[in-house]
């Protein structure tokens, strides 16, 4: 029975430590490499000559750049929504402190430093539930 369990810790660890490596791999490689890493592998399942290894190449380091570069861009626009909210947000609560008096923005205070503490906690229990299924069928050949 120990050695089952030795066995099951074992290959555990190995999964999710090349599972996290390959995770990295990804989100550090420049469209260059991953480009190359893609032609490399259809040139071996393909068997693809020089001449269609060089054109797939072209192909894919293009397709790698634009999505890179799409990828970029929707970086940018999310920190920009993000601060957008933020000001909106804070406009929000000035506007209603306006209106409050003295003892009940006392109250306001705490009852958004309690809320913050639960917004935080649903967060945890959304990441909990999401996360066996991240990055569903990455490595099942898009099937999933």
């Amino acid at each position: 029975m120990k050695k089952i369990i030795l066995i099951a810790t074992i290959f555990s660890l190995t999964f999710a430590s090349a599972f996290a490596q390959r995770g990295q791999q990804r989100e550090d490689s420049t469209p260059e490499q991953r480009a190359e890493r893609i032609t490399e592998r259809m040139s071996e399942q393909l068997e693809l000559t020089e001449n269609q290894k060089e054109k797939v190449y072209k192909i894919n380091l293009e397709n790698a750049q634009k999505r890179h570069a799409e990828m970029e861009a929707m970086k940018v626009e999310r920190e920009a929504k993000r601060s957008e909210m933020k000001e909106s947000m804070k406009a929000q609560n000035e506007a209603i402190e306006a209106v409050l008096t003295p003892e009940q923005k006392v109250k306001w205070s705490e009852l958004k430093e309690s809320n913050k503490g639960r917004g935080e906690q649903m967060r945890s229990r959304q990441n909990e539930r999401r996360a066996p299924n991240y990055r569903k069928g990455v490595n099942s050949g898009g099937k999933g």
